[in-house]
């Protein structure tokens, strides 16, 4: 059977941690590995097999093609071009960016989510914290994300349960895909 392949936008405020959480996930690196952030120019593609996902009781391959987009505006021309064909969106944010967070979050969920009628089940906003700060109160986050699953995510401890929470989220994708094409 051909695995299944998924368009993932992966985005939020710059210095959140997006191109460390997608090296992570895609096993590009190892937690230990993490580096001092470098700003992503325009947009990087990572791909990446996700095997083994339980979709509606049966057993799934997945190709992924995770898009890491830069967070800086001034690469917002490219925007139109980075959500054509997406089916699931990442947002991502970070103590450091809780300030700007909540409208920032709001924007880009109107833009990649709301306007290409993907559903809620099709993103999820992963909090990219320290041990000691893991409190996601401080997004003051609008009633937009009440459907939204946020997850505090943490790659110096939790990188195994942060695997787990991205397969989950693909799972539910793939389960919106299906119901979509059905």
């Amino acid at each position: 059977m051909q695995p299944t392949k998924l368009k993932i936008l992966m985005i939020g405020p710059s210095e959140s941690g997006k191109s460390s959480i997608a090296n992570f996930i895609s096993d590009s690196i190892n937690v230990e590995e993490v580096e001092t952030p470098r700003p992503t120019q325009g947009v990087r593609i990572v791909e990446f097999e996700l095997p083994n996902l339980n979709v509606n009781g049966k057993s799934t391959s997945t190709d992924i093609e995770l898009w890491d987009c830069s967070g800086d505006h001034r690469f917002e021309s490219c925007w139109p071009a980075l959500r054509l064909g997406v089916q699931g969106v990442i947002l991502v944010c970070a103590p450091n960016t809780a300030q700007i967070a909540a409208r920032e979050m709001e924007l880009l969920y109107n833009y990649f989510v709301s306007q290409p009628k993907l559903s809620a089940k099709q993103c999820v906003l992963f909090y990219n914290c320290t041990e000691d700060q893991e409190d996601m109160d401080s997004l003051n986050l609008s009633p937009t994300f009440s459907k939204v699953s946020q997850v505090a995510i943490n790659l110096k401890t939790g990188g195994s349960r942060l695997k787990i929470d991205f397969a989950s989220f693909i799972t539910s994708v793939l389960q919106m895909i299906n119901k979509d094409n059905s």
